[in-house]
């Protein structure tokens, strides 16, 4: 993977850092996931409320930028708890979608009717949400 392919402004942050490492793996490791982080464009803002921690991922020509705190205006914010967050990378994709079907997509949607976690942009950013599962998901 080329020089400068992610870069983590947020290095004060241990989350910023676990994503950081998550998707250099995944975007390494899996080309067809590399592919779809290409064609991403947007930001996504990610609260961890437990540990008053938030971080913007900002995506833009086949680049990601990982800022500390609320950047700009997100097309998506991912509100949750830390040990919540971890769920979403267990999504698997099917048919080129989020899978809800399974033991970890009842999991997600558990957590989503119960307001433990919160997504704004969930209907307005289809796109872009499920390229970021996509890119996310471990499985």
């Amino acid at each position: 993977m080329e020089e400068g392919f992610i870069e983590n402004r947020a290095t004060s942050v241990p989350f910023a850092g676990i994503l950081a490492d998550l998707l250099t793996a995944n975007l390494t490791q899996r080309p067809e996931k590399r592919a779809v982080h290409d064609n991403m464009s947007g930001a996504v803002a990610i609260e961890l409320v437990d540990i008053e921690t938030v971080v913007t991922l900002l995506f833009a020509s086949g680049k990601l930028r990982i800022e500390e705190g609320i950047v700009g205006r997100p097309e998506i914010v991912i509100r949750t708890t830390s040990d919540l967050v971890m769920d979403l990378n267990a999504l698997r994709i099917v048919g080129g979608l989020p899978w809800y079907f399974d033991e970890a997509g009842r999991r997600v949607l558990a957590h989503l009717v119960s307001g433990r976690l919160k997504i704004r942009g969930l209907f307005t950013q289809p796109v872009l949400l499920t390229q970021l599962t996509k890119i996310m998901s471990v499985m």
